[in-house]
Order: C-alpha cells, then structure tokens, then sequence
C-alpha cells in the first residue's frame, strides 16, 4: 500500500487472500514499472532534490546587490529544475544587472515560454534583446505577442519598442491598435500615443491624447502639467472634450 504524508511517501505491502483459479500471477517487473511511475509523479518521492533553499539564497543575494553570488545560486537552481520559471526569471534579472543581456536572453526566452501572461517576464526579455542587439527576434516576439493575446498592454509594450526601433509606421499602428482595445479604461496607450505624437512634432494630436487620457485619470498630475505645457487647462471644459464624454 501507497502512503504519503507531508511529502514523504512510503511502501508497505498486507497479505490478501489469494484465489488462485482468479488470479494471475503478475511479474515482478511490472511492480518495479508501476512504483517508479507512481514515485516520480509524487513531490517528494525521488526525482531531483528542491531548489527551494538556492532560490532563497539567491533571493538573498540580490536583495543584498550581489548579483554575481545570486546568478550562481539561480543557475544551480535552473540546473536541477530548468522548468522552474522563477529561477529562469530571476537568473535573467541578474545578468541583465552584470550587463550580460545575451545570457539573460537565454533564460528569460524559457521563463516567458513558461509564463507567456506575465508583462514583467516579457518586458524584461524584450529589454534584453534590445540591448544585446537582437532586433529582429524582438520584433517577431514582441509582435507575435500582441497578436496572440490581443490585449491593450500587449500592444502598447509592441508600440514602446517599435519606437526605440525607429520604426514609426508600426509605432502608431500599434498604439492605434492599443487605444481601440482599452476601450477608453486604461491611461497608458494615450499617454505613449502622446508622447510619441509630441515626438513626431504634431501637436495636435498630442494635445487630443493628452485630453484623452485626462477623462480616464483626471488626478494623474503628469497628464495635467503635459496639458499645461501645450497651453490647456485641464478640467471638463477643454474642447472637444466635454461633448465627448455626453455622448
């Protein structure tokens, strides 16, 4: 009989009654097969050693600044575990702090393939391609990504580095693409759209994003001075806006 408790698992076998005109004898390599099986899909029972106490060490070590000591503690880590996202995320942030963004490519690629919905993994990828010169893969990524999850933030992070990229056509179809997802909820794709309008020296449309992202966030003191600078005063009487926000 299987036990297991706390994640400790045990084998004790009780005599049965046999039948022998019923019963079959069953090798003994088939038990052999069955236990492994069982052992393996069990924590605790065989398989590779926790990583928990590397991951608290190189916990530790980052928070402290030694990113060198913490790689080393994620690495052993990944070693024993490579589908452990957290170590694979964490080891990435590291080298991103030593300036080895081709390393941290390499672990970020498989903790963003492990969590494809966390933005802070995806960001951090894409930086590290950015930097370690990786455009092509960045542009695919990134806009592989949005396509797939078709959500606002998704597009936005594509339009950013599409602007980094100096790519301005699929900078503001991005941003478009944003803007028509958040559904007038989210802030930041009018604030990039602003931003980057302020960029390309077409004020107009700077000042209606700016205008737009006001009527999400009315307190956000960043959108305001930017209304202010371009000579509006923000509040429900901006042009434009107030018939806007009846309709």
């Amino acid at each position: 009989m299987l036990h297991y408790h706390d994640g400790n698992c045990t084998v004790t076998f009780h005599p049965r009654e046999k039948d022998a005109h019923a019963m079959k004898r069953i090798p003994t390599s088939m038990y052999t097969i069955l236990l492994c099986t069982i052992f393996a899909a069990l924590p605790g029972c065989g398989g590779q050693p926790s990583n928990t106490a590397l991951l608290e060490k190189g916990d530790y070590a980052m928070w402290q600044g030694r990113w060198s000591d913490a790689a080393s503690s994620f690495d052993e880590a990944v070693s024993q575990h490579p589908g452990d996202w957290e170590a694979q995320y964490h080891l990435g942030q590291c080298y991103m702090e030593m300036g080895e963004p081709v390393k941290a490519s390499q672990s970020l690629a498989v903790a963003t393939s492990l969590r494809p919905l966390n933005g802070r993994i995806s960001d951090l990828y894409a930086a590290s391609l950015l930097q370690s010169g990786q455009e092509d893969q960045l542009f695919t990524y990134l806009h592989n990504r949005a396509r797939k999850l078709q959500t606002s933030a998704a597009w936005t992070t594509f339009a950013e580095f599409a602007i980094l990229l100096d790519d301005p056509d699929t900078a503001t179809n991005a941003i478009d693409t944003a803007i028509a997802l958040s559904d007038g909820t989210e802030i930041l794709p009018y604030i990039v759209a602003a931003t980057y309008a302020e960029q390309l020296g077409d004020d107009t449309l700077a000042i209606q994003r700016w205008q737009e992202a006001w009527m999400i966030e009315p307190t956000n003191g960043v959108v305001s001075n930017a209304l202010r600078a371009h000579g509006v005063v923000p509040g429900p009487t901006m042009t434009g806006v107030v018939n806007e926000g009846l309709e």
